[in-house]
């Protein structure tokens, strides 16, 4: 029997196709990929800019905060050498705590009087006076209430004491009343008369300087 005949091995023909709107966007897209280009350069400038300055910033902290522990650091070797420098820190140079202030006690406290301050060319005056504290706010006790309405109610009088009541006898005063100038408009041969005596009286005038 005769071999069996060998088939050649034949490959896949590549189709290729003709686009012409992807041939139009090559063409014409230049310029739009120029500035995209351009646009992301700018952008990972401003990103690099950004960074340098986080790692700047950080940079000079981490000094500052360096140059503090070394300053520190230092005045604490000082006082070491001169034995001024105690551990802690919370106590006095006595090694006495001092108390909580509690405020004044009863009867220490002057309340109920004014003092005047002067500083300069400004005055001024600070009433101290008892108070009572309440839900609705500060007020006054009972007795200093009455006691200021009294005042306020004497005050009051004697104002309305000095005002001048109006009466017969001292009347109010009349002025008298303003004329009111009364304007015409001039009519068209009123107006016409008037500049012929104005040019006439020019004339005259005229007429005496040169002569």
């Amino acid at each position: 029997m005769a071999p069996p005949t060998k088939r050649r091995k034949t490959s896949a023909t590549t189709e290729i196709v003709f686009d012409p709107a992807a041939r139009e966007e090559y063409l014409t897209g230049f310029h739009k990929r120029k500035l995209a280009r351009i646009k992301h350069a700018q952008d990972e400038a401003v990103k690099k800019d950004r960074e340098e300055r986080v790692q700047q910033r950080r940079e000079l902290r981490q000094q500052r905060k360096d140059d503090l522990e070394r300053h520190v650091q230092e005045v604490n070797d000082l006082l070491k050498a001169n034995g001024d420098f105690i551990e802690g820190g919370d106590s006095t140079d006595d090694g006495v705590e001092e108390d909580d202030w509690e405020g004044f006690e009863e009867g220490q406290a002057d309340i109920n009087r004014e003092e005047e301050y002067i500083d300069g060319d400004k005055y001024m005056t600070v009433t101290v006076e008892t108070v009572s504290i309440t839900r609705d706010g500060f007020s006054k006790p009972e007795g200093e209430k009455s006691e200021e309405g009294s005042d306020n109610e004497a005050r009051l009088k004697a104002q309305d004491a000095k005002k001048r009541a109006w009466t017969k006898e001292t009347p109010k005063k009349v002025r008298p009343k303003k004329k009111k100038t009364k304007f015409r408009y001039e009519s068209k041969a009123d107006r016409k008369v008037t500049r012929l005596k104005e040019r006439s009286k020019n004339k005259e005038q005229a007429k005496a300087r040169r002569g």
